[in-house]
């Protein structure tokens, strides 16, 4: 992956994303972490598709996980990502790296709250690569992100 690692500030109000393991940029104890505001200053992508957990078609809207992960400088294409009920999977970057995987922090423009699958879903876009609309990439699909490890 290239580096775009830079100085990362620190968090003002609540974490809702830790990113450790094989990272060049840290702001906290040797983790990168994230409140909202600091994810809204990252590259902002909007993807609009359908999921297996909701009616129709929706916008989502956050960063690019491939843009988070060059942010914090990660040297591995494989990551943990968890739940805030401990669900958590291990998901291949190599195999979806053509692909815009997305931190959605966002729904139809509206922030996400925990009861409502955020404060961040990873979504795939699944309306646009029918290859990704398999069970195995559904189970890649977390909401209510809290933390990915890269290793």
């Amino acid at each position: 992956m290239v580096s775009m690692a830079a100085d990362l500030s620190k968090p003002e109000s609540a974490v809702i994303l830790t990113v450790s393991g094989n990272i060049d940029t840290t702001n906290i104890n040797g983790e990168a972490q994230f409140d909202r505001q600091m994810l809204e200053q990252l590259p902002q992508t909007k993807i609009t598709t359908h999921t297996p957990w909701t009616e129709g078609e929706h916008v989502y809207e956050g960063v690019l996980l491939n843009t988070l992960l060059a942010h914090v400088g990660a040297s591995s294409h494989k990551l943990v990502a968890k739940a805030l009920n401990d669900y958590h999977t291990k998901i291949d970057l190599a195999a979806l790296k053509d692909y815009p995987i997305l931190l959605a922090i966002k729904t139809d423009g509206v922030f996400m709250r925990v009861r409502d699958k955020g404060p961040i879903w990873i979504i795939y876009p699944l309306s646009d690569y029918a290859e990704l609309d398999t069970i195995s990439y559904h189970e890649n699909m977390i909401w209510q992100l809290y933390s990915l490890e890269v290793y």
